[in-house]
């Protein structure tokens, strides 16, 4: 009997995996035909706790007693009503574990008792009675299927013997137990079901399920939170619809990947109801059913809040390093092992290395070791308290700039030292400056002082010469003391023309600006120094280029200018030199005062001058002499006076323009002058 029972849960388990979830129409088909086999033997009880109680509801005396002693004889509890009614009131009474009822009584009939057993709300919480209807061969009009979906048990045949009685009872208690057991299952599931389903929709992420066209199977409730809107709306609708236009190649092509059986991993945009764009990080999973993948499980997890904050963090970056990067200073940030880790345009245009030269190389690669040592000693952390300094510095092309520059440390969140911050400015301009300034306080004390001294020397000057030529005609022609006074008079005329020099130096007289072609003045200038140009076999080169403005100047004032540069050219060309003269017209803003303070300060933008080069390639000048040749009294010639370049620098400073020099020893000498155009 045990492995009767065995195979018939087994069966039922079978049926409910193919999904035959009509329960009844397996026990109707079963049972009846169970009816009709040969009677077997009587089960032995298997049941563990206790007696069941069976009840009997049949208006039959004789049948009554025939079961009672059939079924208590098989170790049941047994009980008879001969009424349907007190059928009722002894299901209510004694809630029996099983009943027999007959189908045909007088006054309430079976069935009637089965509808209200199975429908009245008064015997809901018996309605998982199982229930066998008796009837006889000729009850053909009974509408079992009716009665099967409100849930009978079995049907049995009149007349029939004690083993069929006995087997049809035990069939249908196993039945039930079954059933009941399948029932608390689904009732773990279900509420397993619900459990889960709770965690799902009220999850903080949007929890899907694609098929393999990429249409919604399942969406939780936290679409409609996010996007908002309704799931419902968007069941059966291509997942893809909802992704941002500018994302669904990249969509497309992960789900593609998670079809393949490949989890993946992205980010996208999802379009919302606002128009808003949704930033979502998506992490989607291939579906399987047995080995097949029937398409894809999906978690959406809302990062819009993130992508803003790294979108600010983006921007505040941004915004700092365009802060950085358009500052005029130089700023170059290093690590504490001299590593440059930071290099601003500012940097770049100083010293013309470009930032990708120069991150991630140490310092001292970059400048040489006496420079890098003196901005950042070794083993030296940088003192904040000290005040800003002054070097020169080699760039890029090896030419040298004045820096002014601060080291300050570097501290990060912890406040703890991490590297080294260099802020540095190109202040080339700004030590000429001082050096001009310095020049012309210079010049103007000289011109004082010459002024003072040709005005107290001149009258004695005067006195000797005359007092030398009165002497002289005393003496006969063939006196060599007349040769003596001759020298005297000539010694004299030489410092006299000295002392006009330095009151020309003293109180220069104002230009009489007119326009001029440079040649013309070039060529008066030549034909003083053609002599010896040609002496010393000197190649002298003209170079003007094509429509050259007028220059707008003092022609006599301009004749001295260069004179006294061509002059200085000459003295410095060995035999077969080059002597060039190049002019070109050039664009500039200059800002200068005059030296005496006569006149305000002069400010010119982006007017044309004419560029004038006069260059050599003799000896050149020593560079620690370049500063000073300006200057009055500075010469390096045995006999010169030191003052014609110092002329030159302030007739051109009188005439609004500017004059530069650039010389390396043995390789000749370049000095450049911007002259003025007609401001017209």
């Amino acid at each position: 009997m045990r492995e009767k029972k065995t195979n018939e849960e087994s069966n039922f388990y079978k049926l409910k995996e193919k999904g035959v979830n009509d329960l009844e129409n397996f026990l109707q088909d079963h049972i009846i035909q169970s009816s009709q086999k040969t009677p077997v033997e009587t089960p032995k009880k298997t049941y563990p706790s206790g007696k069941k109680t069976i009840l009997l509801i049949d208006d039959d005396a004789q049948m009554i007693e025939s079961a009672r002693k059939i079924i208590a004889d098989a170790g049941y509890n047994f009980l008879a009503a001969t009424t349907g009614l007190l059928g009722l009131d002894y299901i209510v009474k004694y809630k029996p574990d099983l009943i027999l009822l007959d189908h045909l009584m007088p006054g309430l009939s079976g069935v009637e008792v089965f509808e209200r057993l199975k429908t009245r709300q008064r015997f809901s919480h018996l309605a998982d009675i199982p229930v066998i209807m008796l009837t006889s061969k000729s009850e053909n009009r009974i509408d079992r299927n009716s009665l099967f979906e409100l849930g009978l048990s079995a049907f049995l045949i009149k007349p029939f013997g004690h083993r069929e009685l006995l087997n049809v009872i035990d069939n249908v208690f196993i039945i039930n137990q079954v059933w009941r057991k399948n029932k608390e299952l689904e009732q773990k599931i279900r509420r397993s079901e619900y459990k889960y389903q709770d965690l799902i929709e009220n999850a903080n992420d949007i929890i899907f399920t694609l098929n393999l066209k990429g249409d919604f199977m399942i969406i939780n409730r936290r679409l409609k939170t996010l996007t908002g809107f309704s799931r419902d709306e968007w069941l059966g609708r291509s997942f893809f619809d909802l992704v941002a236009p500018e994302d669904r190649v990249e969509a497309r092509e992960n789900f593609t990947k998670a079809l393949s059986g490949k989890a993946r991993i992205f980010e996208m945009r999802m379009i919302s109801q606002s128009g808003t764009p949704l930033f979502l990080s998506m992490n989607i999973n291939p579906l399987f059913e047995k080995a097949d993948v029937v398409g894809v499980v999906g978690i959406a997890r809302d990062i819009t809040q993130r992508k803003e904050l790294e979108q600010e963090i983006v921007e505040l970056k941004n915004f700092h390093e365009s802060i950085i990067q358009s500052v005029e200073a130089g700023l170059i940030t290093t690590d504490l092992e001299r590593k440059v880790t930071s290099f601003n345009l500012g940097a770049e245009m100083v010293l013309g290395y470009r930032s990708e030269e120069v991150v991630g190389k140490y310092i001292d690669d970059i400048l040489p070791p006496d420079q890098s040592g003196k901005i950042l000693p070794d083993g030296m952390p940088p003192d904040p308290s000290s005040l800003n300094r002054e070097m020169e510095i080699t760039t890029k092309d090896g030419n040298s700039v004045y820096i002014g520059f601060t080291v300050t440390p570097r501290i990060d969140n912890h406040n703890l030292r991490v590297g080294n911050i260099i802020s540095f400015r190109d202040i080339s301009q700004i030590k000429q400056m001082q050096m001009e300034v310095f020049r012309m306080d210079r010049l103007a004390s000289m011109g004082v002082l010459a002024s003072g001294m040709a005005h107290e020397i001149k009258n004695p000057i005067a006195g000797i010469k005359i007092m030398a030529q009165s002497l002289r005609e005393e003496f006969e022609m063939e006196d060599t003391h007349r040769e003596y006074l001759t020298r005297i008079v000539n010694q004299v005329n030489k410092l006299d023309k000295l002392l006009r020099t330095l009151l020309e130096y003293a109180k220069p007289r104002e230009p009489e600006m007119k326009n001029y072609n440079l040649d013309s003045v070039i060529n008066e200038v030549y034909f003083l120094i053609e002599e010896k140009v040609r002496k010393k076999q000197i190649t002298f080169q003209k170079n003007y280029a094509e429509n050259l403005p007028k220059i707008y100047v003092d022609f006599h004032q301009m004749q001295q200018v260069f004179i006294n540069l061509l002059i200085n050219a000459v003295d410095a060309l060995p035999e077969e030199g080059i002597l060039r003269i190049d002019a070109d017209i050039a664009f500039t803003s200059l800002q200068q005062k005059e030296r005496r303070g006569r006149k305000p300060l002069v400010t010119t933008r982006n007017v044309p001058y004419v560029e004038v080069k006069v260059k050599d390639n003799g000896c050149g000048i020593k560079k620690e002499s370049l500063n000073s040749i300006f200057d009055p009294f500075y010469t390096t010639k045995p006999t010169g006076t030191g003052l014609g370049l110092s002329i030159v620098y302030q007739i051109i400073r009188e005439h609004n323009g500017d004059v530069k020099v650039e010389s390396q020893e043995n390789r000749g000498t370049t000095f450049t002058i911007l002259l003025p155009t007609n401001p017209e």
